[in-house]
């Protein structure tokens, strides 16, 4: 009988202690519940700004960045939509279908005969075809 009242009161503490455990976390939790704040209405002319948020700043150190647009034409296939062009800078070669990024900056727009057009944003870059006749 002596083991059976000693697991009973082993248990009875464990479980006591587990109980006074989760009561603790329980006044925790409502401790360090969040603040919720009443903010009003808010109105989506609260929002819009009379200045833009991009300044004029950042456009005068955009433009005055030089883009370095060395390629060499070394290969055309023209075919409408599926026009594509072969370009050589330094000693890399770049293989360019119609309406995909070159250095992920230069977009291939146009593809001719003897030439190839680039757009960078606004402005256009041609190549023409070097070859030697």
């Amino acid at each position: 009988m002596l083991n059976f009242k000693f697991l009973k009161n082993t248990v009875l503490i464990l479980l006591s202690l587990i109980s006074i455990f989760f009561v603790y976390l329980l006044f925790e939790s409502y401790k360090n519940t969040p603040v919720i704040e009443d903010i009003g209405n808010i109105t989506i002319e609260e929002f819009i700004s009379e200045q833009s948020l991009i300044s004029d700043e950042n456009y005068v150190a955009d433009e005055l960045i030089e883009i370095d647009f060395n390629y060499k034409l070394i290969g055309i296939r023209s075919g409408g939509e599926n026009s594509s062009v072969v370009v050589k800078k330094a000693n890399k070669e770049y293989l360019v279908v119609m309406g995909q990024l070159l250095d992920n900056r230069f977009e291939l727009v146009e593809v001719n005969q003897n030439s190839a057009i680039f757009r960078n944003g606004n402005k256009m870059y041609r190549i023409d075809n070097d070859e030697e006749k």
